[in-house]
């Protein structure tokens, strides 16, 4: 469903972070004109060719993911003649979104207030690294460093002396993405309701903040961290992984446990352990978790998984499967529910991408178009803000267009 259809979004932004979030929008209905330079483009068209991802040819991943229902405009804003063409799509845009740093907004000249000159109502967003405040509002950060670093997600994450684990790619940058989309959302209903144009922020250290607040909330409440990852940590054998006979793992997740027991106990076929004193009542449950957790552990070891899976989805127990990502996309609720999508590519064929999570009446997103070449869209988009030919001609002589 199309409902942020007639919107028009500005981008100039590179990487995952911010684009990632013009994507979701774009996913909702809005046209979306991503501006690139005209010869390099944005500098993830590069991480394929570039050989920073081991393996990888044809298809770029992140292009298709990030790139799909946009149009790009080629148009180098370095120079003053690109700029100009830059002012005249914010006459007729929505939302200017970006994750260019303070200084460079200033030397290019698309600060809020430079903007705002030529479109009163224009909704200014901007994504970036640690917050647009303090001494670092002007240093650079990327999704590993200032969102899974700084902001404490690995060090809560990485067991107890172990190596720090390493991010996946792009982790914070598209969760921070969907938050950026969200806010973005609000503005433009507060600009229907009041006419009032605002500014939407959001930094990567900031959404780790947000997403790491109960062990934030909870070290400041009680003067120490929680637990930090790995096995074991929970002192309810019925929120825990646990190995089938196949290697494979299931996960149980019934925060309830006095009241799931039973049905628990019921679905494995287990009728044993709930006349077994050590487990029963729910107190010395409590006072002997190692004992039922070595109990289980032995239970599913016996078997596949699919076997537990036929019993557990039998019942009211609340579990699931852990699954890399070949399993997700076979996943029956990722597939009953639209989470993948199918990209009709011009040179590809049918390429596969995942699906912004928001639904509107319980209908995924549709790709309009695939993921656009660099400048694909410059001369359609130029043309329509009153351009001729003769001036797109002129523009590309100079290189100021692709």
């Amino acid at each position: 469903m199309d409902v942020l259809k007639g919107i028009r979004i500005l981008e100039v932004s590179e990487w995952g972070f911010v684009p990632s979030c013009a994507t979701a929008l774009g996913d909702w209905g809005a046209e979306v004109l991503k501006v690139e330079h005209p010869l390099r483009g944005d500098a993830i068209r590069g991480l394929i060719t570039s050989g920073m991802i081991p393996g990888a040819k044809g298809v770029n991943f992140f292009v298709e993911q990030l790139f799909r229902n946009k149009k790009s405009v080629g148009i180098d804003i370095a120079k003053p003649e690109g700029r100009e063409l830059l002012h005249e799509l914010v006459k007729v845009s929505d939302v200017f979104l970006t994750n260019f740093l303070p200084e460079a907004r200033e030397k290019l000249g698309i600060t809020r207030e430079d903007l705002r000159r030529l479109n009163p109502r224009l909704i200014y967003a901007k994504g970036h690294g640690q917050g647009q405040k303090g001494p670092d509002a002007n240093r650079g950060g990327y999704d590993g460093l200032s969102f899974w670093a700084r902001g404490g997600v690995c060090d809560m994450l990485t067991p107890p002396g172990q190596p720090p684990l390493q991010q996946r790619p792009a982790l914070g940058d598209f969760t921070g993405g969907m938050f950026l989309a969200g806010g973005i959302a609000g503005a433009l209903f507060h600009r229907e309701r009041t006419g009032e144009a605002i500014e939407v922020d959001v930094s990567l250290l900031g959404e780790a903040v947000w997403m790491l607040s109960p062990d934030i909330v909870a070290a400041m409440t009680y003067g120490f961290e929680l637990p930090k990852g790995g096995s074991g940590g929970t002192p309810n054998p019925l929120v825990a992984n646990y190995a089938c006979a196949d290697g494979k793992l299931l996960v149980l997740m019934m925060l309830q446990h006095d009241r799931f027991w039973p049905i628990f106990c019921r679905a494995v076929r287990r009728d044993d352990l709930l006349a077994d004193p050590r487990f029963n009542p729910d107190a010395e449950r409590a006072k002997n978790p190692k004992a039922l957790f070595d109990e289980l552990r032995e239970m599913f070891a016996r078997e596949p998984r699919a076997h537990w899976a036929s019993l557990l989805d039998a019942s009211e127990c609340i579990w699931g499967p852990m699954q890399g990502p070949l399993e997700v996309v076979e996943d029956r609720q990722v597939k009953a529910n639209g989470y993948i999508l199918d990209v009709e590519h011009p040179v590809h064929g049918t390429v596969r991408v995942c699906a912004s999570p928001v639904q509107f009446n319980s209908e995924p997103p549709v790709v309009r178009n695939a993921a656009p070449d660099c400048g694909a869209d410059t001369e359609s988009v130029l043309l329509e803000v009153g351009l001729t030919w003769e001036q797109i001609g002129a523009l590309k002589e100079k290189g100021i267009i692709s």
